[in-house]
């Protein structure tokens, strides 16, 4: 064994083995450059080659994940209308990123009052979320309105930030006496977190982000055999607060472990209910595209991206990813003061401090007359062995996502309020 170790290390270093030489990253963004399809984006939906060419990928899939740049009007409009595309192909769940008890209440107040009653919630005093942007909301009354009526389309996979006040108000006619204490505890706990929150705007005072999980458990602890909406809002606050504090005993590793638990652990449980419904659904899902990249993402986690492919693998089946981003000369809406959101340029937008190398800049193209769909696989060849210290994010993502759809001047979302 050890000669033949040498002997390869000797072959390697000769370069007489040309097949494990990587090709060139100018290889590869030539290449990138000519893969493409374009996509048309109207008022009557996406069409054109790119489109046709997702939907049958999708079709063929078990899962269909839609790793997004939040805040893009666009990528809302693209998500309903593929999953209308895909009712017929088996798709019955929409997964999103909102907590679970958020999303039964969402598609609550749509099937009593569509828009409106969607807009209604999320607008209620002291209430906020990353959805409360109009396309968002758009987006979720298309996708309740694709599913029959008794039929739970919306599922909700991620934690609780803003929304304690709320959901404690919803428990507290329904807490039995012997959780009464601790019920008060955790409500007086909260209410005083928001009262320096509204003093000085340290959204480090928020209750979620500042609170302290024992709250939370000895409620769960003392109330015995809650209803399932019950215990679904202890469980879910118990565990934000745990993820909150992950990250301030320890900074962001435990804090981004603790959350992929948390998600990956909510796709478990449907993916366990789903045998006592009349028959499984395919399920799309619509995240920030760091959850949603196959493998370990780009903080070196895996999330929901790679548990969605072992669990497809586990029968005979597939995962189809999609990264949507806003491309040359978009917009998009980031959260800015007082709850607002914000349009800023996509072209100055870099969240993961990535630079020239980010994403949104090495995938699009100057020359695009439109929108594009990049066919990412078939540039996994290309990116190989050797090229990761070129751009890491770039290889990761050939290998992590299938498709790409990159937009051009895509509009900011615009606020529900």
């Amino acid at each position: 064994m050890a000669s033949a170790l040498s002997l390869l290390a000797g072959t390697l270093a000769s370069g007489q083995n040309t097949a494990l030489a990587p090709p060139s990253a100018a290889h590869l963004l030539e290449a990138l450059q000519r893969n493409r399809l374009p996509l048309t984006l109207s008022s009557h939906g996406p069409t054109g080659p790119g489109w046709d060419w997702l939907v049958q990928q999708a079709r063929d899939a078990r899962f269909t994940l839609v790793g997004e740049d939040h805040g893009v009007a666009e990528t809302a409009q693209l998500s309903a209308a593929l999953f209308r595309a895909l009712r017929g192909s088996g798709y019955g769940r929409m997964a999103i990123e909102l907590s679970p008890p958020m999303a039964q209440d969402i598609e609550a107040a749509g099937r009593r009052k569509g828009f409106q009653g969607i807009q209604e919630l999320l607008t209620t005093p002291n209430m906020q979320t990353f959805y409360n942007l109009r396309e968002e909301t758009q987006f979720l009354v298309d996708v309740i309105k694709a599913a029959p009526g008794n039929e739970e389309v919306l599922w909700g996979f991620d934690r609780e930030i803003f929304n304690d006040r709320y959901f404690i108000s919803r428990l507290e006619a329904k807490v039995p006496e012997r959780a009464r204490e601790a019920f008060s505890r955790l409500k007086e706990a909260s209410a005083k977190a928001w009262a320096r929150y509204e003093q000085d705007r340290n959204a480090d005072d928020m209750f979620i982000l500042a609170g302290d999980p024992a709250l939370a458990s000895a409620v769960r602890a003392a109330w015995r055999d809650p209803d399932r909406e019950s215990d679904a809002i202890l469980r879910t606050l118990e565990e934000s607060l745990a993820i909150e504090a992950a990250e301030r005993a320890g900074g962001a590793w435990p804090y981004l472990q603790r959350r992929a638990k948390w998600n990956r652990g909510n796709l478990a449980a449907l993916l366990r209910e789903e045998p006592r419904r009349k028959g499984s659904s395919k399920i799309m899902m619509k995240f920030g595209y760091n959850h949603m990249i196959r493998g370990a993402n780009y903080f070196n986690v895996f999330d929901l991206g790679a548990m969605a492919d072992e669990v497809a693998a586990l029968t005979g089946d597939q995962a189809f990813h999609i990264l949507v981003l806003p491309g040359p000369g978009s917009h998009q809406a980031v959260p800015g003061p007082n709850s607002s959101f914000v349009s800023v340029s996509s072209d100055e937008f870099d969240e993961f401090k990535a630079g020239e190398g980010r994403l949104s800049r090495v995938l699009s193209s100057s020359t695009a007359e439109g929108h594009e769909v990049i066919d990412l696989r078939a540039l996994r060849p290309l990116a190989m062995r050797g090229l990761e210290g070129w751009n890491p994010d770039v290889i990761r993502t050939i290998h992590g996502y299938d498709a790409a759809v990159i937009w051009k001047g895509a509009r900011a979302s615009s606020p529900l309020k």
